[in-house]
Parts: C-alpha cells; sequence; structure tokens
C-alpha cells in the first residue's frame, strides 16, 4: 500500500497566535508536536516494528522548530544490517516525498560516539538528540553511553573546538549583533550563542541531561542556570525574552520569505516587523523600532554567551610564567599582555573599574577573563552618578596616546559606558533604515572614535593635524556626541546633540564645553560645503570660514568629518572626497587662522589664481604662447574653480582643442583613476548640451557621481564627469570610451535622434518597483550665491537621473553654470547653480515653484523605477 501522508503548517494560524499573545515556545513545541505525530503515524503505517529508534536532532530535537526550517532526523540501530537499512530507506523517501527540507542520517551507536573525535557538528546536534518513536529502551542505551563519553575526558577537545568554533563564527558573522542585515540564527547575539552554551554545559555538567524533552531546550538550560544560581532573576528574565524575541522573529521571517532563510535583509525588515505588530511612532518608522529592539535582544544574548564561555575558556588557559608587574594595589599585569586583579573581587567600584581601562590604554594589554567577569558583574552594581575622581580618570582615557578606541568599545560592550553618558546609552542599538547608515548609531560612533585615532599612523595631511592636537579629549567628546540628537529626533540632530553634549560636560565640570558643542553642532557643515558648493566663490569660502574661531576647531572639524564619513559604511569614503575635504580646509586654513575680511578673501584667490596661472603658463611655455594661455582664462566665466579642478596638462589639453576647434563639434577626453574614470568634454553651448552629455554617458552605462561644468565668455564649454562602470563598480573599459566618444559626436553631429538613443538603451532594460526608495528623500530646494540661484535636488538614484533632470532644467529656460554631484548609497544630492537665459537669478516664488514641481514630477516617474539587465 503506497502511504501518502500529509503535514502542512498552517501560516495563517502561526499568526493567528501571535496576535493572541502566545509565546514564540508554543509555536514551535506546536510545530514539534505536529511533526512527532507526524512520524510516528507514518511509522505505523510503514508496519516498522525492528529494534531501532527515530530521533530528533538540531532545532527539531531541541523543541525550537521553525516554519520551513530544516529537520534533522537520524535513524539509530544498535548495529546496522541490511533489512534495517532498507527501513530507513523507505523511511526517508516518504519524508521527500512530501517535500521536508531533511537533514538526514542513519547510523548505529558505535558509529554516533565515534563522531566526537572525527566530526564536531554532528557530535553537537547529538548532544540534542530526542526521542520520536520505536525502541525506546535502544535509545536510552544510547543517552547512557553519550552522556558517558560526553562527561568524560575524551570530550576536551571537543569543548576547546566548540569555543574556538564560537569565536570564528563571530569573526565570520562581523563580530557585532549591530549588523545590517543580520543572520539571526549564526550572528554574534544570535541563536547559535545559546546553542554553544547548552553542547558545553551538557559536556561539562550531568545535571543538563536532564532537560525537559517537551519544551525548548535552551530554555529548559535557562532555567536550570537559575536554579543552580548560576545566573541571577534578573538575568534569567532578560535572556529568556532575548530569546523569546528571536524566536519570533525567526519565525516570522520564515513565514514572510516562505522559505528557508535566516538572513534579516534589507528589503524583507519592513514586512517581518509588521507582521509582529509594529507600526510607526511620531517620526521613528515601525522597521526601525523592530530592529531597534532586535539589537537589543541581541546584544543581551551576546553578553551572556561572552561571560559563561570566558569561564570555559579559563580552564584550558595555562598559568602565567613570565613577569609580573604590580599596577597598583588591585590590578597587575602579567607577561606584558594582560590586566588581572591581585586578589579576588566579587564586585569592584566605578573608580576601580575606570582605572582599569586607563591601564588597559596605557599598556596596550588587555583584561583576563576573571576581571572581564567581575567588571561586566559590577557594571549593573555601581553608581555612575558624577564622581570628580571618574571623570578626571575618563578624560586621561580620552587623551592617552592610543587604545581609546578599543577602550570605549569594551566600556560599551560592558554597558559602562552608557550608564556613564546616559545620552550615549540611549543610542544602542538605535537604527536608521536606510542603506547609507551601514550601522547602527552607537557602532557608527565607537567605528568613527576608532578611524580618527588610527590616523596617528596615518601618513598624510590628516595624520599630521591629528598628531599635532594638543587635546584630544575634546574630539573624541565631539565625535561621542555628534550622533547624540538622533535618540530623540533624526531632523535637527545636530543643534540637539549639541545641548545633550552640553548638560553632560556641565555635569563633569569639563572645561571646554564650547569647542565640543560646536564641532557637534557643525559636524555636518564641512561635508555640506565641500560636496555641495562651490567653495572656490570667495563668498562661500569666507562665509564657512567664519564659522570657526580657531584653527584648532577647523582642525578638529575636519578630522571629525573625516571620522564619520568613513564610518558609516565601507563604500561612503572615497578618495574624490577626500580630495575634495583637502581643498577645502586648505582653502580655509589662512582664513581661519588669519582672519581674514572678505575683501581680503577676494585678494588672497585672486592672488593665488595668478600665481597659478603664471607656473601653467611656465610649464606650457614650449608648446603654447603665453598670449593663448592668458585668453584662455579671461575667456572663463569662472577661473578660480577651472584652476583648481584640472592640471596643468589637462588645461595645455583643453586649450590645444579650442585652438584646433574649426569645424568640430564636440572633443571627448578620457582619463583613467583608480575605480572611476573621468570624462571631459568640449562643445560650444547651447540648449540642452548638459543633458545629452549625460544622456549618452547613461547610456553606456556610465554612472557619474560628480560633475564640474564651466562655461567661456565665447560660448565654449569645458565639462568634467567623474563616472564609473554602472554594472561592475569599476572604471570604464576601452570599449566604453569609443562607444561614449563615437555617440557624442552622433548626436551633436545630428547624425543620430538622441532621443532615439536613449529609448533603445533603455529598452534594454526591465522596469521593476524597488521598495527602498521610499526611505530617500525626495526634494527639491533652492538656496542663493552672489551670482547664482543653488538648486538643490534630493532623490533615490536611478540610471539616466541626471540626464532627465538637467534636461527639466533647460526645459524651464535655465543655464546651469557648475554643478556638483554627490551619489550616495542610498539617493542623491545633486546641486545646480542656475541663471535663467537673460543672465539673471531666479528671484520670483512663482518660477521657484513651479521649477520644484517639474524636477519633482521627474523624481517620482523616476523612483518607481529600477532599472536591472534583462
Amino acid at each position: 500500500m503506497r502511504v501518502k501522508p500529509e503535514f502542512k503548517i498552517n501560516f495563517e494560524e502561526i499568526k493567528k497566535f501571535r496576535r493572541e499573545g502566545k509565546s514564540a515556545f508554543e509555536i514551535t513545541k506546536t510545530l514539534t508536536q505536529g511533526l512527532d505525530s507526524f512520524i510516528i503515524s507514518l511509522c505505523d503505517e510503514l508496519g516498522f516494528n525492528e529494534s531501532f529508534a527515530i530521533i530528533a536532532t538540531g532545532g527539531y530535537g531541541r523543541v525550537e522548530l521553525c516554519p520551513k526550517s530544516d529537520v534533522d532526523i537520524m535513524f539509530l540501530a544498535e548495529s546496522k544490517d541490511k533489512k534495517i537499512e532498507s527501513f530507513a530507506v523507505e523511511f526517508f523517501q516518504h519524508l521527500w516525498d512530501v517535500n521536508f527540507n531533511i537533514g538526514h542520517s542513519y547510523r548505529s551507536i558505535d558509529e554516533c560516539l565515534e563522531l566526537l573525535e572525527s566530526d564536531i557538528e554532528s557530535w553537537a546536534s547529538l548532544l540534542e538528540s530526542r526521542f520520536i518513536c520505536g525502541d525506546k529502551n535502544l535509545y536510552d542505551f544510547f543517552v547512557r553511553r553519550l552522556k558517558e563519553k560526553s562527561l568524560g575526558g575524551g570530550s576536551l577537545d571537543f569543548i576547546k573546538a566548540i569555543i574556538d568554533g564560537n569565536k570564528l563564527r563571530h569573526q565570520k558573522y562581523g563580530d557585532t549583533s549591530n549588523l545590517l542585515e543580520p543572520n539571526i540564527k549564526k550572528s554574534a547575539g544570535g541563536l547559535r550563542d545559546l546553542h554553544t552554551l547548552l553542547w558545553l554545559l551538557k559536556s561539562t555538567d550531568p545535571d543538563f541531561w536532564n532537560l525537559r524533552d517537551d519544551q525548548s531546550m535552551c530554555k529548559g538550560m535557562l532555567e536550570l542556570m537559575f536554579e543552580k544560581s548560576m545566573i541571577s532573576e534578573e538575568k534569567f528574565f532578560a535572556v529568556v525574552d532575548a530569546f523569546e524575541f528571536l524566536l519570533w522573529t525567526r519565525i516570522m521571517l520564515h513565514l514572510v520569505t516562505e522559505g528557508i532563510t535566516d538572513v534579516l535583509d534589507f528589503n524583507i525588515k519592513e514586512r517581518v516587523a509588521l507582521e509582529l505588530g509594529y507600526r510607526d511612532e511620531f517620526d521613528k518608522k515601525a522597521v526601525e523600532i523592530f530592529m531597534r529592539d532586535y539589537y537589543l535582544r541581541a546584544r543581551e544574548i551576546l553578553m551572556f554567551n561572552k561571560i559563561f564561555v570566558m569561564g570555559f575558556e579559563e580552564r584550558f588557559k595555562p598559568g602565567w610564567t613570565g613577569e609580573v608587574e604590580l599596577l597598583d594595589q588591585n590590578f597587575s599585569i602579567y607577561d606584558g599582555r594582560a590586566i588581572a586583579l591581585n586578589s579576588y573581587r566579587e564586585f569592584l567600584t566605578t573608580e576601580e573599574i575606570f582605572r582599569a581601562f586607563l591601564y588597559k590604554c596605557k599598556t596596550g594589554a588587555d583584561f583576563d577573563e576573571n576581571l572581564k567577569r567581575t567588571i561586566i558583574n559590577s557594571a549593573s552594581k555601581v553608581s555612575f552618578t558624577n564622581d570628580v575622581e571618574v571623570n578626571k580618570i575618563f578624560l586621561e582615557i580620552l587623551n592617552s596616546k592610543s587604545g581609546v578606541a578599543s577602550a570605549l568599545k569594551l566600556m560599551h560592550e560592558f554597558e559602562i559606558l552608557g550608564r556613564y553618558i546616559p545620552e550615549f546609552g540611549k543610542l544602542t542599538g538605535l537604527y536608521q533604515h536606510n542603506r547609507y547608515h551601514y550601522f547602527t548609531v552607537d557602532e557608527h560612533t565607537l567605528k568613527a572614535v576608532e578611524n580618527a585615532e588610527r590616523l596617528g599612523d596615518a601618513d598624510s595631511r590628516l595624520g599630521e593635524i591629528f598628531r599635532n592636537l594638543e587635546r584630544r579629549d575634546i574630539l573624541y567628546l565631539a565625535i561621542l556626541f555628534h550622533d547624540a540628537g538622533k535618540a530623540v529626533k533624526v531632523e535637527g540632530h545636530s543643534d540637539i546633540g549639541a545641548e545633550l553634549a552640553r548638560d553632560f560636560l556641565m555635569r563633569i565640570n569639563f572645561d571646554a564645553v564650547d569647542d565640543v558643542c560646536f564641532l557637534v553642532k557643525n559636524h555636518l557643515l564641512m561635508e555640506q560645503v565641500a560636496f555641495r558648493r562651490n567653495f572656490y566663490e570667495p563668498e562661500t569660502l569666507y562665509h564657512f570660514a567664519s564659522n570657526f574661531k580657531t584653527k584648532e576647531q577647523l582642525d578638529m572639524l575636519y578630522i571629525l568629518t573625516y571620522a564619520d564619513l568613513s564610518a558609516v559604511n565601507p563604500e561612503v569614503w572615497t578618495s574624490w572626497k577626500s580630495q575634495l575635504l583637502e581643498e577645502l580646509y586648505l582653502f580655509a586654513e589662512p582664513i581661519v587662522e588669519n582672519r581674514l575680511t572678505l575683501e581680503e578673501v577676494y585678494l588672497m584667490i585672486e592672488e593665488r589664481a595668478n600665481r597659478r596661472i603664471e607656473s601653467i603658463i611656465l610649464s606650457l611655455s614650449e608648446k603654447i604662447s603665453r598670449e593663448m594661455v592668458e585668453n584662455h582664462f579671461e575667456s572663463l566665466i569662472e577661473d578660480g574653480s577651472y584652476l583648481n579642478v584640472f592640471s596643468d596638462i589637462e588645461i595645455g589639453e583643453h586649450i590645444r582643442s579650442i585652438s584646433e576647434y574649426g569645424g568640430k563639434k564636440v572633443d571627448v577626453i578620457f582619463s583613467h583613476k583608480d575605480g572611476y574614470t573621468e570624462v571631459t568634454v568640449i562643445t560650444r553651448d547651447a540648449p540642452f548640451v548638459l543633458a545629452k552629455i549625460c544622456g549618452v554617458l547613461s547610456a553606456n552605462d556610465a554612472n557619474i557621481f560628480d560633475a564640474k561644468i564651466f562655461t567661456r565668455k565665447d560660448g565654449i564649454v569645458i565639462d568634467k564627469f567623474r563616472v564609473f562602470d554602472y554594472i561592475s563598480g569599476d572604471e570604464l573599459t576601452a570599449g566604453q570610451c569609443e562607444k561614449i566618444k563615437q555617440d557624442l559626436e552622433d548626436v551633436f553631429y545630428d547624425r543620430i535622434n538622441f532621443d532615439e538613443l536613449f529609448e533603445k538603451h533603455r529598452r534594454r532594460w526591465k522596469r521593476k518597483i524597488e521598495n527602498v526608495r521610499k526611505n530617500v528623500k525626495i526634494a527639491v530646494e533652492f538656496e542663493d550665491s552672489k551670482d547664482y540661484t543653488i538648486i538643490d535636488v534630493f532623490a533615490p538614484d536611478s540610471l539616466g537621473f541626471l540626464y532627465k533632470v538637467s534636461r527639466k532644467i533647460s526645459e524651464l529656460g535655465l543655464n546651469i553654470y557648475f554643478a556638483k554631484i554627490a551619489t550616495r548609497t542610498d539617493g542623491i544630492v545633486d546641486s545646480f547653480y542656475v541663471l535663467d537665459f537673460n543672465g539673471n537669478k531666479i528671484t520670483d516664488e512663482n518660477m521657484k515653484e513651479k521649477i520644484r514641481n517639474e524636477i519633482l514630477a521627474v523624481i517620482y516617474e523616476l523612483n518607481n523605477l529600477k532599472l536591472t539587465l534583462e
């Protein structure tokens, strides 16, 4: 008789359980018992009555089965024979027929026992064994043998391997619980951290072999740890709550994706959050509230894992044999590499804790496991209210020559930093749902401190400036508070953060409150000017420099800007951003240091330009006459920016190209850099020229991330674009460059219709809704400079965006004289310096509103599309 078993998971019923407030443990128990019943029924129908047992292992064995999880089942025999093997094959075949994700094995007891020496993962799964059906006496005998071997001396290598595997897994998955796309099972702070403790406890303590088999094995482990006074009641409830939260998240992730995945993918998080009952609140999205809850729970699990794994590690560490240096009455340093307590202490005072971290900075040594555990246990017991000596030690830590980032990171991990600075503590696990911010706010902040400190060894201008700082505590405090306002509100967080910093600094009687608050309040200023404004303009440069009272403030804001940007995500900091910030710093430095007036700034820039032009004339003297060079610069409408954007050789190429212009309508120059290509186009100004150039670049998969536009009085335009290949993310190929040059010539010579060229390119792509785009700022804003109206456009990135927007600007009767393109991971911030066709700024509010609406219409049209190759 052909057996046709059925086992279906009712997804809607599980969602109903959630709405009814049932626990995740009830869900996993229900799923486990349902599968048990199915397997027992299957065995009955197949007529199995031989001497073997069917055993659940893994998540199924732990009674922690989630929908769509792998089901690990072992067919156990006292010894193998062909008849039992045929039963096993038939049994597993029926499970495959109903599309189970089976992890299957068929072993004898002796083969199981041999796994301790040969297969660590399989042995760990046996420690989670649970009887389903078959010969119960055989199973009980198997468990006794398993227990004897686990608790015997032969398991030491297994314990060491589990400890090492725990560290390697954390390293592999980012060594932090605050990942943008965490693996709920395997990342630091994931479910595997609890499984690891279960394996270690079952390998060392016979009591943990008596856990109930009708509930979550890990929950039973936590209950027994509490009963044995291994953890406090507070810790027990905190870890159980965190464990259940992770289980619910995994359950809903499986339901939402209808497949096996443990990764909280960026595009899935919102749906998971909604299924778990999260809703938007004030200025916080539901997904942001959910992810903060996730990070806080994962952090709880991670620290729980670390505390107990450290205890197991101590059993295998040899005693200290080298030099012992007494640091004070409480601490010594062993072998120059580990700080330890001089005698057993259950708790430390706040001052002692902070002094230990100061020693860590001074010596570069780590804490031994016992000291780490003592500090962690003390953190929740001691008071962090204002203490003069503690405040003094904290500032000593911040002024240390090295080890500051490491100390602050460990203080945060041990929940000390947030207790001492509650304003920083509120950033813990704070999440922003966009691809630009790769880390949670607390993690980003500590990475920014780390990146700043690394400048101490950097062979660069930034490194030199950092090493010359008289006081690093001002800088580090500014970094710690630069995003503190986001815990209150993201919009205006700079001003909020400055006030939070002021409150804390006044509490500790800090002597440079205004300097820290200035840096926090203005931490976005330098990048906004460098990336969105023409800072070669004397007025723009003067207004930027006038923000600073001292050169030290400029120095520290430069470092803070670098530290902030380089810690946002791995893709944000680029060589061209570094170049722009350095140029802005070098231009502003003499203005700040010498307190120059606006007139003196004009004179300084003019003198600098004249010196540069003389230098260019000299360098080009053998090829180009002085008169031609001077005429070229006299013809430029904006020569200050031009001088800083192009090298002497490039300027010589421009003069040569223009002198040979004749009947040519366009000339193209390519220059390949590290990871991108510079494309310079020389042609005659006309309506839609910029749009056509941008369109040709886009039609050839050249993604524009920076543009500089220069116009001569005779109508010649010199436009420079920094681009990379849209697909590979690298510099353009020789084939792309040749095709771009040919297409530009065809377009400007009217050999082809440009719209047809671009539409032909678009037909190679398909349209697809991109959900993440709704999280990106979309806006059109206006600002006036001395000579131009500036239009700032905020939008999601999309292929052909600059073509569409620049074309729309031309259609509206505007000329673009200068542009800055800033493409971020989560969107675009483009700035256009424009005048109308009569050379006037845009002053009419109705016209501004029309421009805004027309550009927004373009953005919204593109915002519904994601272009991906067919």
